[in-house]
């Protein structure tokens, strides 16, 4: 019986098919807050800075960063699965076809839709992602290996989220208001809907009491 209430998991096809959809809505959210130009998530800000630095490409930096926090999973016992491989691949694929195709308005009236639009689509896509237990993100990773050593959702990605945004804006990456509503909102948010996104996947997150909705 899982923690999520479901005696039983969704069809592997149903959730593989939920996490395909998970990676392209990260792509497009990724791509909407770039175009509203008011800040971009942690990550990306990781990746803008340390490819300034090393004068390498932002995608390639992606995948240096990716690797960081797959290690530091690692040493909390959270491995990748063969989602998060794929899914490191295909969210940038996604990026490259969609960021193109989406407007870019000078109005800040426009933008700041645009930069919530962006953020919601994440949320979800992240719960989704995460929830299928198939594909879970390198962050994500770190961040359920924290909460299965007992710290809460909020404070887990709170730290991680904050210590990403401080390297990368030390090492000249962008960051802007979305950056900060990401950061203070992010690990609240996750902390609402992974539980009940879990429960409708009937997949268990945590792998000891922890407080995943703390």
């Amino acid at each position: 019986m899982s923690a999520s209430g479901r005696s039983e998991p969704r069809p592997f096809a149903f959730r593989a098919a939920a996490l395909l959809s998970a990676i392209v809505g990260v792509g497009i959210g990724i791509s909407v807050m770039v175009s509203a130009r008011l800040g971009v998530a942690p990550a990306d800000v990781l990746a803008t800075g340390g490819a300034k630095q090393l004068d390498i490409g932002v995608g390639t930096m992606g995948w240096i960063s990716g690797a960081i926090f797959t290690v530091l999973a690692l040493l909390v016992r959270r491995p990748p699965s063969w989602g998060t491989l794929i899914g490191g691949v295909l969210v940038g694929q996604v990026v490259n076809l969609v960021i193109d195709r989406i407007p870019d308005p000078d109005s800040l009236l426009a933008r700041v839709p645009m930069m919530f639009l962006g953020l919601a689509l994440l949320y979800v896509s992240i719960s989704v992602g995460v929830a299928t237990t198939l594909g879970t993100g390198p962050m994500e990773l770190l961040m359920l290996g924290l909460v299965d050593k007992g710290v809460s959702v909020q404070v887990a990605r709170w730290g991680i989220e904050a210590t990403t945004v401080t390297i990368g804006f030390l090492l000249g990456g962008q960051i802007g208001a979305g950056t900060i509503i990401f950061v203070v909102s992010t690990g609240p948010v996750l902390a609402r809907t992974l539980p009940p996104v879990a429960r409708f996947m009937g997949t268990q997150l945590v792998r000891e009491t922890a407080a995943l909705d703390a």
